[in-house]
């Protein structure tokens, strides 16, 4: 397949609403994406990506303890010129569809880096995690590419795989997991996708899971493959494999 290098990617969306139930007591005065991970916040990793691939717009959506959110971006303002943050504090949580509608800076005519809070991506085989899937959002073809993993070697990821590929050849058109015998793949919470797709769909409250059936159904859902470490820390114990991994590589 022919790359497409999308140069306008200027805006991203890090999801930070969520309750982090499964983290307590850690969670119970601090929100997940401020949980610390070798004395740095989990949200900073990402801040880190998104500043050095040049993203000039940053939202992040907040619900639960939202004021401690807004207060951690304030102060992460005042030290970097970019991106520029804006935190959108959601009454009701919105889900991670809703959440895109509910962001008025939003871009919608641009593509948007959508990202999980609890989501990191580590340095370990290329020179920038996020480059590569920046390079190959194409929007003529896609409205999204989802960046996925063998989840061989993540940490914290105990399923079976969201997704399978259509082709071998990346990127490629993917499909759900329904259990067949293709090899299938995590998600690893890090896309670029449409958000005027998104914008269009007549709900308030909803899942990206009902825009990527919808994307599905058009050949439109677009994968590729991670080829450095993930972290999905959603839980104590990933947290502390989290820890004992990166003090080992850091060795």
């Amino acid at each position: 397949m022919k790359t497409y290098q999308y140069n306008k990617l200027s805006q991203a969306l890090i999801l930070a609403a969520g309750y982090g139930e499964r983290m307590q007591p850690l969670t119970l005065k601090t929100p997940k994406p401020l949980i610390k991970l070798l004395k740095k916040p989990l949200i900073s990793y990402i801040l880190d990506q998104l500043i050095m691939n040049n993203i000039r717009y940053c939202f992040i959506n907040s619900h639960y303890l939202y004021e401690k959110i807004n207060n951690y971006a304030e102060k992460i303002q005042k030290l970097n010129n970019y991106p520029i943050i804006s935190v959108a504090y959601e009454k009701n949580i919105l889900d991670t569809g809703g959440a895109i509608k509910n962001i008025d800076k939003i871009i919608f005519e641009e593509p948007l880096l959508v990202i999980n809070g609890d989501s990191i991506l580590i340095q370990t085989k290329t020179l920038n995690p996020l480059e590569r899937l920046i390079h190959y959002f194409n929007p003529q073809l896609m409205d999204a590419l989802l960046l996925l993993d063998n989840f061989e070697d993540s940490v914290g990821y105990n399923g079976n795989g969201d997704f399978v590929l259509k082709q071998k050849t990346l990127p490629t058109t993917i499909n759900r997991n329904l259990n067949t015998s293709a090899k299938a793949f995590a998600f690893t919470g890090w896309q670029i996708l449409n958000p005027k797709v998104v914008k269009n769909i007549n709900l308030d409250k909803f899942s990206l899971n009902f825009f990527y059936d919808k994307a599905i159904n058009k050949g439109r859902l677009w994968g590729i493959i991670n080829q450095d470490k993930w972290l999905h820390i959603g839980t104590l114990e990933a947290l502390k494999e989290s820890e004992q991994w990166l003090i080992k590589v850091k060795q």
